[in-house]
């Protein structure tokens, strides 16, 4: 079965957070445990209604870095999908250390070999849909990020300066700057 809309809880996810893109555990057609990537495209966007999401599937782009604050650790996930005449992309920010979907999502992305990519219109209805191969590379990359995550959060929890809402804001603010 294909959806037609974004699983229930990745729209609350997505409204609860204010973002369009996102990353989480699905068991999709009641199969297995996979992370899926969710991409909504805003209204004005010239990728709607220009026929341009048709024509997929579309390359697609990850590139991974640990944000190290002196009160926690996100991992980011900058994604950019190749659609034709505008690339969609976001960042995806990812807390190992406080947040358990954040932490089953990534792990699954150590071991899947490809990951779902949905692309959805502003009410979360499903445009298009994909599959995006992961090489080894990519699952080595993504289990070797949450390791260091792992590591370098466990060090400051010893310390007694863990914050994860702090270290989060400061990733935000530091990925709004660069906008």
């Amino acid at each position: 079965m294909t959806p037609t809309r974004f699983p229930d809880d990745v729209v609350v996810a997505l409204h609860d957070s204010g973002v369009t893109v996102t990353c989480l555990p699905v068991q999709l057609d009641g199969g297995e445990w996979q992370a899926a990537l969710f991409y909504v495209v805003p209204l004005g966007s010239p990728a709607l209604g220009t026929g341009a999401l048709d024509q997929g599937p579309f390359a697609v782009q990850f590139e991974g870095d640990l944000f190290e604050h002196e009160q926690g650790t996100v991992l980011e996930l900058d994604i950019e999908i190749r659609v034709p005449g505008n690339p969609l992309a976001g960042t995806l920010l990812f807390l190992t250390g406080h947040a358990s979907a954040h932490f089953e999502a990534l792990t699954l992305l150590g071991t899947q070999e490809d990951v779902p990519l949905f692309i959805g219109d502003p009410f979360c209805q499903v445009l298009c849909q994909q599959r995006v191969p992961l090489s080894e590379a990519h699952r080595a990359g993504f289990s070797e990020l949450v390791a260091e995550a792992v590591r370098l959060d466990a060090v400051i929890r010893m310390s007694g300066h863990y914050d994860a809402e702090a270290a989060f804001t400061a990733a935000s603010e530091r990925q709004h700057g660069r906008t």
